[in-house]
């Protein structure tokens, strides 16, 4: 019960940085729109800084559920022959996963900014981070990368930009996308660092 009632909580943060940015974030309008008592979001959450680092938490949470299946079927495709990976199937994750969180997504790049000038934002919303590219680098060890760390934060940036771009612009095409993940898989399931 108090787990439920502090994820709804929490979810409902997350909506409202989506729908009304990081200022309409309060313990009130938490509450009101959650429909809970006077007095419920704080009794969870002191402060508001609280309430915004929980929420990070929240959605490194929800990050790590929603981007296991892109990561195994990533990694799956590159355990068998990598030449013969399915980058229609990964990109067709990525396009789910993406319009799923759309809201989460939103939220994401708010804090993101936020984080710019809030260095405790900052640090949360590098820990959030980290767990994909945790995710990221699993996914160059699979393939053989030499660098995996490096091949990482590329794999990372490339993703993150799209996400932006879907986010900002909206979805690219299917093919575009398709062609993004073999590009970021390609040489042997890997980005390699030009020298």
């Amino acid at each position: 019960m108090t787990t439920d009632r502090r994820t709804q909580m929490l979810d409902t943060a997350l909506t409202l940085i989506a729908e009304r940015g990081l200022r309409g974030l309060t313990h009130r309008a938490v509450q009101d729109a959650a429909g809970l008592p006077h007095g419920s979001v704080t009794y969870y959450f002191k402060t508001r800084d609280q309430l915004v680092l929980a929420v990070v938490e929240r959605i490194i949470e929800i990050d790590r559920e929603r981007a296991r299946p892109a990561v195994r079927a990533a990694v799956r495709a590159l355990a068998g022959a990598p030449a013969d990976t399915d980058h229609r199937q990964i990109a067709a994750l990525l396009h789910s996963w993406w319009t799923e969180s759309r809201q989460l997504l939103l939220a994401r790049y708010e804090l993101d900014l936020a984080g710019a000038r809030d260095p405790s934002i900052r640090d949360a919303m590098r820990r959030c981070g980290a767990e994909f590219r945790d995710l990221a680098e699993l996914v160059a060890v699979q393939a053989g990368s030499p660098d995996p760390a490096f091949d990482a934060e590329v794999v990372t940036c490339l993703v993150d930009g799209l996400m932006f771009h879907f986010v900002t612009r909206g979805p690219l095409s299917g093919d575009h996308l398709s062609e993004g993940v073999r590009r970021a898989l390609s040489s042997g399931g890997t980005v390699r660092r030009a020298t």
